[in-house]
């Protein structure tokens, strides 16, 4: 890694290693070329696999191959050409990615939409991208989809390939010219995707990433695998975010790995899926390692083994146990979640505590944690020999990160956005100084290795000049089995409070009040929670990537406060020491 001091106010930039010239084989220079390559490679080992309650469809590479030139032939009778933007409202599904590599092969753009998104956003979204046609599956109904005002198609086999062997868009030799029939040559240069990072707004931002700037992404993904590892992922990850798309499809598509996606994600599926395809590496957030990991340590208790199962983690890592003799030695715990042959959990999308990564580590399955945003995707991250708890790992190849005045973390590279859509004030403040500003606040450790502090527009700086950054406090809160969940915000000038999702229904409010009392004796003093509340529901509300919507929770608190009054009056708050 190179270190120089050319930075805003003269930091310090961190550079990662340079791109190794054969992984640009592999590629291709645009993601048309990436599935023309992944074909040539490995066109009859399977690359897709749908299950949807007892059915189950695979589908070879060639097989994706050939229904993307289909699909690409039926969009472009219904005018889907160069810079059109097509919007896509769908569950993870083969059709989805054959519609996504058809678009992309057209020279289109593709706009995807959460499935969780309300009409009213997907239409604001929609207007804003000044798409020409939405894809939509079952789920969106028929008034849903036709909030967009634009037309329609469903993404099943019957809308996007009626013919079942229709005229197909020719394809054309890795790097060589379009045949005469295909009519696009795709470029790096070409607009590939428009990700909206916020729709609950009027007035919805959506982030350009072209071609060049996500084969950049998928590379340095690559790299982080140690080269062409295939491998069975299941795929968790909704394709309408950059994550879900960078690790298990497009990295599987390099390392002719099988991507199995799921109709309905509960567990007995998951588990299902965990057997019979025998998968080695899931794609995650961390979230499902906790609800995972509750289900582990739950059925423990139950059995009344949950202080052996900590003592034993605890001894894998005391001991520095090689992988292969912790997976031996839980052997039954991974058996009994269906997980025999996983190895590796790719995590991104959110923070991922320092303890919950240690735990699955000592039971011999790698977390490979990645940091990035949706303006340049892959920032910094792990490799699968380098993997230190409590960091987010060095800044990926041709990345350049430095740590603004301020605190804020920028980074630029060849996979850093051109800006957001139509935006030209937004953009410039967002590449001021031709560098991407993040939001996160972060700081570099003695390794050189990425340390996220939390949200910049989310730290509070109290009267006394001190700053807090709530994810320390939500950490220490979170410690043991009593509090699942938590936000900390400033509840009165100077002071914490915490909005409280117990672990279960029947945790007391003095079961609550001793995990914070708990929690504040390990803070510092600036630091410590002096009110709490309840919140009322099983869980935040999050967002797709399921990052909890703070700012939902921080207003639900401060209208308790108006509504039920403060410290001194009939307060509702539970004070803490």
């Amino acid at each position: 890694m190179l270190i120089s001091d050319e930075g805003p106010g003269g930091a310090r930039i961190l550079r990662g290693p340079a791109l190794p010239p054969w992984i640009r084989g592999i590629t291709g220079e645009t993601l048309v070329e990436l599935l023309e390559l992944a074909v040539a490679r490995s066109s009859e080992q399977v690359a897709l696999v749908m299950r949807d309650g007892d059915a189950v469809e695979r589908w070879t590479y060639r097989e994706l191959s050939e229904k993307t030139g289909r699909v690409a032939g039926t969009l472009e009778r219904l005018g889907i050409g160069p810079g059109v933007r097509v919007v896509t409202w769908a569950r993870n599904d083969p059709w989805l990615v054959a519609a996504y590599f058809a678009i992309w092969q057209l020279g289109a753009v593709v706009v995807p939409l959460d499935l969780r998104m309300t009409p009213d956003v997907a239409a604001r979204i929609g207007r804003a991208a000044g798409a020409s046609m939405l894809l939509a599956d079952a789920s969106v109904s028929v008034e849903e989809a036709e909030s967009l005002e634009v037309p329609v198609v469903r993404v099943t086999r019957e809308a996007l390939d009626p013919a079942g062997s229709g005229d197909a868009v020719p394809s054309r030799a890795p790097g060589g010219p379009p045949d005469r029939g295909a009519g696009v040559k795709v470029t790096p240069d070409m607009l590939a995707e428009i990700l909206f990072t916020s729709g609950t707004t009027s007035d919805p931002k959506g982030v350009m990433i072209t071609h060049g700037q996500m084969i950049h992404n998928a590379r340095i993904i690559t790299l982080t695998a140690g080269g062409l590892r295939r491998e069975r992922a299941l795929a968790l990850i909704p394709l309408s975010h950059a994550y879900g798309q960078m690790v298990p499809l497009f990295y599987g598509l390099i390392s002719g790995s099988m991507a199995i996606y799921l109709a309905a994600m509960t567990p007995a599926r998951l588990i299902d899926a965990l057997q019979h395809d025998q998968v080695t590496a899931i794609t995650v957030v961390p979230q499902f390692l906790e609800l995972i990991m509750a289900r582990i340590e739950g059925e423990a208790r139950r059995r009344g083994s949950l202080d052996r199962l900590r003592r034993g983690r605890s001894l894998a890592l005391r001991l520095h146990l090689p992988i292969a003799v912790r997976r031996r030695m839980f052997r039954d715990v991974l058996l009994g979640i269906g997980a025999r042959h996983l190895e590796t959990l790719s995590c991104g999308g959110a923070r991922l505590p320092e303890e919950l990564q240690l735990a699955w580590e000592s039971m011999g399955v790698r977390v490979v944690q990645g940091y990035g945003a949706t303006e340049c995707a892959a920032i910094a991250g792990h490799t699968r020999q380098n993997r230190r708890p409590g960091t987010v790992g060095p800044p990926f190849a041709d990345v350049e990160i430095t740590i603004a005045p301020d605190g804020e973390l920028l980074a630029r590279g060849p996979n850093m956005t051109d800006g957001y859509w139509n935006r030209p004030r937004e953009t410039a403040e967002m590449l001021a100084g031709g560098w991407v500003h993040t939001g996160d606040a972060a700081t570099v450790d003695r390794h050189g290795e990425v340390v996220i502090l939390g949200r910049t527009r989310d730290r509070i700086a109290l009267p006394n000049g001190l700053k807090v950054y709530p994810e320390d406090v939500e950490d220490a809160l979170l410690e043991g089995n009593t509090i699942r969940a938590a936000v900390v915000l400033e509840g009165a000038p100077g002071q914490l409070a915490a909005v409280i999702v117990p672990a279960d229904h029947g945790t007391t409010d003095a079961s609550i009040d001793a995990a914070v009392q708990g929690a504040n004796g390990a803070l510092a003093p600036h630091q410590r929670v002096r009110r709490w509340r309840r919140w009322p529901d099983a869980d935040f509300p999050r967002t797709h990537t399921f990052k909890v919507r703070r700012a939902q929770v921080a207003g639900w608190y401060l209208g308790e406060v108006r509504r039920t009054g403060e410290a001194g009056g009939a307060a509702r708050d539970r004070e803490s020491g």
